[in-house]
């Protein structure tokens, strides 16, 4: 008996493999539509690059899931993208948010790996962390090559060692706070880049949304990123810190949408998601209290923002339900 529970999938094993069929059938949607439009060669090689890595993943899930008798989750498929649509938008935010994947995709492969029990299982998510860590060293080079990637902020080297003498380094609500930390600057500038990314996908996603709920919930996610952009920003120009670049300028003029608002909504409720867990390492790190404070505020802000994104995925029926446990107390009633 013992021998057989071994060989079944846990459930966190269930849940990273039905996660990633999710998240890599949407990715595959963009990514095919970006491949489609892109305009440079050099770009469109990292873009195919990490559409392989997308397509394989699925293959493997799925057969993992054959093997369990399991059953397939339907995704998104081709009938979630238009890729003869206009461009909407350029090579540049192409290649950022595949930066964005890469970066999430270690983080989360990683949490996978580490719960995994199974060997197939965990051999499976070790390959993809390590395939997505070369797909990150391609777009990071790539950046870098076209003079894009924006580095986070210089501090002169420290020239000694020194311990906290003082419960003041905590600072405070109000009043005067000593200078952020390199771990703050780190996260608050991962937090700017992110928010960026996010505001210039949701304006060029409302601009062809149909669905008018939709169409208002990227409008107000757009502006919840600006707000957070200005909150972090601020914190990094009181310390005289340059601020990462946004991308706004990157949205083209397109109305035709190139994807449904079914996708529309996974791929903004999937950013709410990365954005939380992000706040959350950030609050960790932030010894700070008013920097606390901000991270705390800005989670409710957030997890608000994906509560109300669930309720329109409900009510358009665009939810895929989770495996979930067995509901005991309904089954004895």
């Amino acid at each position: 008996m013992e021998q057989q529970k071994s060989r079944c999938l846990t459930s966190p094993e269930i849940g990273a493999l039905w996660s990633q069929y999710m998240n890599d059938s949407m990715v595959i949607c963009v990514l095919q539509y970006f491949a489609a439009k892109s305009n440079d060669e050099e770009t469109r090689t990292v873009i195919e690059f990490a559409l392989g890595l997308s397509q394989k993943n699925i293959q493997d899930v799925t057969q993992i899931f054959k093997q369990e008798g399991m059953s397939i989750p339907v995704g998104f498929t081709n009938k979630d993208v238009n890729v003869d649509a206009p461009q909407l938008y350029s090579d540049i935010l192409y290649l950022r948010y595949i930066k964005h994947l890469s970066t999430a995709g270690m983080t989360g492969y990683s949490l996978s790996v580490a719960l995994a029990v199974r060997s197939d299982v965990r051999n499976h998510f070790l390959a993809c962390n390590q395939s997505t860590m070369e797909l990150d060293e391609k777009v990071t080079q790539m950046l870098l090559s076209k003079g894009l990637y924006i580095r986070a902020p210089y501090i002169p080297l420290p020239q000694e060692v020194m311990f906290v003498e003082s419960p003041t380094f905590m600072g405070s609500l109000l009043g005067k706070n000593r200078p952020l930390n390199v771990l703050e600057i780190m996260l608050i500038s991962a937090n700017v880049s992110t928010n960026a990314m996010s505001r210039a996908l949701m304006l060029g996603l409302s601009q062809v949304a149909q669905s008018p709920d939709v169409r208002e919930f990227l409008v107000r996610g757009q502006d919840i990123c600006k707000k957070h952009i200005k909150v972090f920003s601020t914190l990094l120009q009181d310390d005289d810190l340059p601020t990462p670049t946004t991308w706004d300028s990157e949205v083209q003029g397109a109305t035709t949408p190139p994807f449904s608002d079914k996708m529309m909504m996974q791929q903004v409720t999937a950013l709410v998601a990365v954005g939380l867990a992000n706040y959350g390492m950030a609050l960790g790190y932030s010894t700070r209290v008013d920097v606390a404070a901000d991270y705390v505020r800005l989670m409710a802000e957030t997890g608000q923002l994906g509560e109300d994104g669930a309720h329109i995925m409900i009510k358009h029926g665009w939810m895929e339900q989770p495996p979930q446990a067995v509901d005991r107390k309904k089954l004895s009633s």
